[in-house]
Parts: C-alpha cells; sequence; structure tokens
C-alpha cells in the first residue's frame, strides 16, 4: 500500500496554517512540530513518489484535489477553513476542473509580532493581498525584507486603511493602476521635480528606524523599500484617482473629443490631483517642453494628443486654471 492510499489520522501537533501561508512553507512547519519531514507529510497527500518540497513552493502542479481532504484530516480543519486560509488549494481545485488559473508571487514575511501572539517564534511566508502594506495593530511595515516600525507615523496607517478601502471599490483597475501609481510617484522622487512632496518624503525618510531585522534569505529586497515608505501616503492618494473608473474613462483613447475637451481634462486631472494631495501646483516649469515628460502629464494624455499645449504659447492657459499661476 503506497503512503497516500493508507488511512489517515490527525497528528499529534495539527497547527493551522496562517492566513495566506505558502503551502511548502506550511507543510515544513506542520513536519516540524511532529518530527517528520516535508516529503513525508507529501507522500501522504498526494500519489506521487520520491515527493520533494521546498519551503517556497507553493504551485504545486503535480498534486490532484485528494490533497484537501487528507489535509483535513491530518490537522481536524474543514475543507472551507483550509481553502480560504491555504491559496494552493483553491488552484489544485480550479486547475482541475479546466480554469484557466492565473498566478501571480506577491509574497510577504507576516508580521513578527502578530505570529508571536499565536505561538509562532519563526518567520511565516504568505501570500500579499495587494492593498496590505503594514500591520495596522503594530505598525509595522511589510512589503520589503526588513519589517519597519512606522507606528509613529500616522499617515501611513491612514493611508493603509484607505488603501484597502480603494482595493474594494475598484477591483477590476487596482492592478493596472497601482504600477501607474507607482511609477508616477517614483518618477517625481527621482527627478526631484516636485519640491511640496519631496520636503514631506524628505521628512518621513529622516524619521524611519536606521535599521531593522532583515529577512534576506526569504524575501527579495526592493532597491527603493526606504522610499516607497516614505511617499506611500501620497501613492495612496493618487491611486484612488487613477484607480476609479470614471477618471480613467476621461483618457480612453477611443474617445471622439476635440483638442480643446481634452485640454481641459488635463487641466481636471491635474486640478483633482493637487486637492486631494493638498499642494499648490504639480504643475512645475509649464511653459518648457518638460511638462510633456511629467509622468501625470503622460498618464493623463496617454496618445500625445497635447503635445502641442506645450509648443503653442497661446494654449499654456489651457493647463492652468486662475487658482494656479505658474
Amino acid at each position: 500500500m503506497e503512503p497516500w492510499e493508507a488511512p489517515v489520522r490527525l497528528l499529534p501537533l495539527p497547527l493551522p496554517p496562517v492566513h495566506g501561508e505558502v503551502f511548502g512553507w506550511y507543510l515544513h512547519r506542520l513536519a516540524a512540530a511532529n518530527h517528520v519531514t516535508s516529503g513525508q507529510l507529501a507522500k501522504t497527500l498526494t500519489p506521487f513518489k520520491n515527493a520533494l518540497i521546498g519551503k517556497r513552493t507553493d504551485t504545486l502542479w503535480r498534486w490532484t484535489p485528494m490533497v484537501l481532504p487528507r489535509l483535513a484530516l491530518l490537522t481536524g480543519l474543514t475543507h472551507e477553513t483550509l481553502r480560504m486560509l491555504l491559496p494552493a488549494i483553491s488552484r489544485i481545485e480550479a486547475r482541475t476542473g479546466g480554469e484557466v488559473i492565473r498566478y501571480r508571487r506577491r509574497l510577504y514575511v507576516a508580521c513578527s509580532h502578530c505570529m508571536h501572539r499565536r505561538g509562532i517564534t519563526g518567520p511565516v511566508l504568505a501570500h500579499r493581498p495587494a492593498d496590505l502594506q503594514l500591520c495596522r495593530r503594530h505598525g509595522i511595515w511589510l512589503d520589503g525584507n526588513r519589517q519597519y516600525r512606522v507606528g509613529h507615523l500616522p499617515e501611513l496607517v491612514t493611508a493603509q486603511h484607505r488603501h484597502q478601502r480603494i482595493a474594494r471599490r475598484f477591483p477590476d483597475t487596482l492592478e493596472a493602476a497601482t504600477k501607474e501609481t507607482q511609477h508616477m510617484v517614483r518618477s517625481w522622487l527621482l527627478n526631484k521635480k516636485q519640491p511640496h512632496l519631496l520636503s514631506r518624503w524628505n521628512d518621513r525618510l529622516a524619521q524611519l528606524p536606521p535599521k531593522e531585522a532583515v529577512y534576506e534569505n526569504i524575501i527579495r529586497r526592493r532597491v527603493d523599500e526606504r522610499e516607497y515608505i516614505a511617499t506611500y501616503p501620497e501613492f495612496v492618494t493618487l491611486l484612488g484617482i487613477l484607480a476609479d473608473p470614471a477618471w480613467r474613462a476621461l483618457r480612453e483613447p477611443g474617445r471622439r473629443r476635440s483638442l480643446s475637451q481634452h485640454r481641459r481634462t488635463i487641466d481636471a486631472v491635474y486640478t483633482e490631483a493637487e486637492h486631494r494631495l493638498n499642494v499648490p501646483t504639480l504643475r512645475e516649469k509649464l511653459r518648457s517642453h518638460a511638462f510633456s515628460n511629467d509622468p501625470l502629464f503622460r498618464w493623463t494624455d496617454s496618445l500625445g494628443r497635447s503635445l502641442i499645449l506645450v509648443t503653442t504659447p497661446d494654449d499654456y492657459d489651457a493647463l492652468r486654471d486662475e487658482s494656479h499661476p505658474n
């Protein structure tokens, strides 16, 4: 009788998984707690020999849906609980049903303080929802290989709450808007052409702890980790605009509009962004070609239809309303 054909009994220490935990990571934790190897557990769950499973294994292409009922017997957890906590289970079932699976690895190390409350002393690798950047309970930044303590910066905690609200409101546009907003904010940070925002970001950078625990063998380091933390509140503010279908519809290439209408759209987007960011202006160097390279201008004018606005002096006022002299 093969191991996956033998009756399954409840493990002496049936640890539950952390929400979103990588399957291989959970299997290793479960095996260590019960003094067996992850390979031995894997062989009891699915029908293939010489099972080797790494901690970061989560695709499980050779696994079958029988893993769910057998894992439920091993841990004493219900099928519904395991589906909810382990994303790999749902992917196995979806693949068996012929569904196309879009697999993206957005991983993070769960908050160490939250894990200690559950009696877990080691790091836990899990899938991170797109809107999760920090643990609001403990003020720990989670998106990176260092868990910075940022609870003393209340604007970051507020931004996390707003980020989750945006994700609930605009799930269909969130992924695209997140990439666009990250590019926009990073461009402003690097080209140093938004002095009002740079002043805020430098103040936050100065308040970040210089060193924190590193999980360099688990999570790849972001080259701009500290900068991303410093710019996070403004990132979320802009994301609220870029993810909103109403604002995105104004820039659709297929819409038939006159150039003057398009100019008014650009002005409206800048006015809205300035209002939400609470800055006097984002329209730096309006009368030069540099303005056409501004990331917010390029997002609003994706086809370059209004480049004439920075080459024709008579049209400058179309990008500058009366409350924003430049």
